[in-house]
């Protein structure tokens, strides 16, 4: 469960992902800190929040530059009643825990041991959020489509955009007569 760091391996800069903070900022607070500055130095330095530079130092510390630059993880609720265990018997802060566990917020481990009590095992349990998809997913019978399919389908696309043009020529006629009668 203990998180073993990964000697030599440097990440590559060129990296960007779409998270607040991108590498290139954490690996540059992560050089600071090793040249000797103070974490709310760091933070002031680079715009961000001295608990964040915190975090991102106990992550590098933790697993090095792997920790550090993981992005989201999805954890089964087994391993989320182990985290919770895991704190509570070693008398761990959150934040301790979290290192160790690898869990990439300590937040995190805080709103699984919430929802633990709230609601038991049932809490932990993976609950996706975000839109229902609202195009349902074509089968792969339908998106093959025989020679004669594929020409009726194109034949509706032409009539639709034959219609279409048609009714933008009237509109522009339109404006046209419509100008020169202003005039």
């Amino acid at each position: 469960m203990i998180c073993t760091p990964k000697v030599g391996r440097k990440p590559t800069l060129g990296v960007h992902y779409l998270t607040k903070f991108n590498d290139e900022v954490r690996i540059r607070a992560i050089q600071l800190l090793d040249e000797g500055f103070p974490v709310r130095a760091v933070a002031r330095e680079l715009g961000v929040g001295h608990n964040t530079v915190r975090n991102w130092r106990n992550r590098y510390q933790s697993g090095g530059y792997d920790q550090l630059l993981k992005k989201r993880q999805h954890y089964t609720a087994e391993f989320k009643l182990e985290a919770i265990t895991y704190r509570r018997e070693k008398r761990l802060s959150y934040a301790q825990a979290a290192v160790d566990l690898c869990i990439l917020n300590e937040s995190t481990l805080y709103v699984w041991e919430k929802l633990y009590i709230e609601q038991g095992m049932d809490g932990l349990q993976d609950t996706r959020k975000g839109r229902t998809p609202t195009m349902p997913k074509q089968e792969k019978s339908k998106q093959l489509m025989t020679r004669e399919q594929e020409l009726e389908a194109e034949n509706e696309r032409l009539k639709m955009e034959n219609a279409y043009l048609k009714k933008l020529k009237a509109l522009v006629e339109e404006r046209e007569k419509s100008a020169k009668k202003t005039k």
